[in-house]
């Protein structure tokens, strides 16, 4: 019995400094969608809020120009949705969304995903 009980204290113990970070749950565009016409923003979903100030998400076209608002900003809301605006009159074609989101740990996260407009 007490070899359980030490085993479960190792683990819990052990998995602690992960409850911190904040993980990507969701975006919107999702990552590989096909697009009629190109959002006005991307927002994404984190599994707990995010530092917005250390945190970057970045789009990019093909020919890789910088195509944000440059204005990453937490939802009022709903505190682990970031949005960031897109340039206004995106033609067809496939963009890319980088992304580094610093926890309130001070973990660091990051990661890409990609969505077309057109056909």
């Amino acid at each position: 019995m007490r070899y359980a009980f030490l085993l479960i204290v190792s683990l819990l113990a052990s998995a602690a400094p992960v409850w911190g970070h904040s993980s990507l749950l969701r975006t919107e565009p999702k990552d590989g969608a096909v697009l009629q016409q190109a959002p006005n923003e991307i927002r994404l979903w984190f599994s707990a809020p995010i530092k917005v100030a250390l945190s970057t998400v970045q789009i990019r076209d093909a020919r890789g120009k910088e195509v944000d608002g440059r204005d990453l900003r937490a939802d009022e809301k709903e505190p682990a949705l970031v949005r960031l605006s897109l340039a206004s009159g995106l033609g067809p074609g496939t963009y890319k969304v980088s992304w580094t989101a610093v926890a309130q740990d001070m973990h660091a996260g990051k990661g890409s995903f990609s969505f077309r407009v057109g056909p």
